[in-house]
């Protein structure tokens, strides 16, 4: 999706969408992060507010999710096929209260939005920043950082929606840059340093198994460069955002190959994810190519179930890239970190082998 005026505002940030979107809608506040703490570890972690109208459940809550772990793909003894053996990571409870309740309130003031919910708090600011405090004392996980934009987001809806299918429609933006800040975990605190993208949602209708066929939707950031692809198979839907960071360009149109290469079988999901990926992105600036490996993966539709069509954040360890500029040069990225949700229809679901509660696989390790 194309807009002509990519900055982000205060309003967008608050509830500067069309009213009659946030009366039905899923709105969120979201980010997904990958980064490197002072103590050697690398560490990935997802957190979302959200608030759910009455057609959704009519509740508020949020979550979060720590991995610290790298997990490995291999191939078990006498199969023909790649597992994933990722461990888990450190979750919070969902903290969900009735949204009649008001529990999830955002502030909107001359310089600032204030998105809060009980332990959790999000202030938003017109330089392109978001700041996080999270206290969750019975998962051991709190934390303050800042999220901090690079360039401009990519749009998925502002002047009008994102139709992507009849029954997926929505407002918002992605918008990758630099997370900087601590965490603590279990009492120790760490002091991090990486990249993520953040998310302002507002989901009007999004039915799964329209767009459940295969979506990819992924984030990078480079020293040089930022940017995302968005990708559903079914309808067919490409959009893209790429910033040049020294330059200061902006692209919205362009061309882009996302490759799936070592698919491996993912227990927790009872899917088959592409643990490798190879990316090629062309615009009128030149070429961007970057390859990325899966370590980590976390099922963010799933509580205690996979669904038919589970929603799955695969972390990247990190990515490997060149941008070729259209006289011929060729410059080799730096600090290249990034990550991807891809959502599926599962080649096996429930209706068709009698529901039930998921059992994952059971295999001998090598």
């Amino acid at each position: 999706m194309k807009v002509t005026d990519p900055r982000v505002t205060l309003d967008e940030d608050a509830l500067g969408f069309p009213k009659e979107a946030r009366d039905t809608a899923m709105i969120g506040w979201n980010l997904v992060a990958s980064v490197h703490g002072d103590d050697g570890n690398q560490y990935w972690f997802n957190i979302g507010a959200m608030s759910l109208a009455e057609g959704w459940g009519n509740v508020d809550f949020w979550q979060m999710c720590l991995r610290s772990e790298k997990g490995k793909v291999y191939q078990p003894s006498g199969s023909v096929h790649l597992l994933t053996d990722f461990p888990e990571g450190t979750a919070t409870e969902f903290h969900v209260q009735p949204r009649s309740a008001g529990a999830l309130t955002v502030t909107r003031s001359e310089d600032h939005v204030t998105v809060e919910m009980e332990t959790v708090r999000i202030v938003c600011k017109p330089d392109g920043t978001w700041h996080y405090t999270v206290v969750d004392e019975a998962a051991g996980i709190s934390g303050e950082w800042v999220h901090t934009g690079n360039g401009f987001p990519g749009w998925y809806g502002k002047e009008t929606p994102q139709v992507y299918v009849p029954h997926s429609i929505s407002y918002g933006y992605i918008w990758p840059g630099t997370v900087e800040g601590t965490l603590t975990i279990q009492g120790r605190e760490v002091a991090i340093r990486g990249a993520g993208q953040r998310e302002r949602y507002v989901g009007v209708d999004a039915c799964p198994a329209e767009v459940g066929g295969w979506h990819d939707w992924t984030w990078f950031h480079f020293d040089e460069l930022s940017g995302n692809l968005d990708e559903m198979k079914l309808s067919k839907n490409k959009d893209m955002s790429l910033y040049l960071t020294e330059e200061k360009q902006y692209f919205q149109v362009g061309d882009f190959q996302i490759n799936h290469h070592d698919w491996a079988y993912n227990p927790a999901t009872g899917t088959f994810i592409p643990a490798r990926y190879h990316v090629t992105v062309e615009t009128e600036a030149g070429i961007l190519e970057f390859t990325a490996t899966a370590v980590g993966s976390y099922a963010s539709s799933t509580v205690a179930e996979a669904p038919d069509s589970p929603t799955i954040l695969l972390d990247w360890e990190k990515i490997d890239g060149t941008f070729t500029y259209k006289n011929g040069h060729t410059k080799t990225l730096t600090n290249g970190l990034g990550g991807t949700l891809i959502r599926q229809w599962k080649p096996y679901p429930e209706f068709l082998i009698g529901g039930g509660e998921f059992k994952p696989l059971s295999v001998p390790r090598v």
